[in-house]
């Protein structure tokens, strides 16, 4: 049990750092497909999303907020995968995620110069809609 009076609570720390290890994989083998053009439509717009999102320095809760700045990362990264993951033929997903590990393996951090416009002009469109909203 994890909560008990006697116990502390503790994280499962090999299957977090599994559980994030996927995510970052997924990411940059999601990143390998749009630059190869292995994407649909709808797959290529989510994933436009989320690897500059995943890549960006910009978070919607910074990460030096201990705990709450990861869980944006944690929550938001999987479901754009998720969505991505539907969106993709099976093979290709997995075509890409074995790409995506021998990156990994020979690479430190891929690099979307796209990705952070699209960041940019993204907070600026929020930004303006929350300035529209407060006048």
């Amino acid at each position: 049990m994890i909560f008990s009076r006697t116990s502390k609570f503790t994280l499962p720390s090999k299957q977090l750092k599994q559980f994030i290890a996927d995510i970052f994989t997924n990411v940059v083998a999601y990143w390998l497909a749009l630059k190869a053009g292995g994407l649909g439509v709808l797959a290529t717009v989510i994933t436009c999303l989320m690897v500059s999102y995943a890549l960006s320095p910009i978070d919607l809760i910074p990460d030096i907020i201990p705990i709450l700045g990861y869980l944006d990362e944690i929550i938001i990264i999987p479901i754009l995968i998720a969505l991505i993951k539907a969106a993709t033929p099976h093979y290709v997903s997995k075509k890409y995620e074995v790409l995506a590990k021998d990156y990994l393996r020979a690479e430190t951090k891929p690099k979307f110069k796209l990705g952070i416009i699209l960041v940019l002009i993204t907070w600026f469109l929020l930004a303006y809609v929350a300035l529209s909203i407060l006048k």
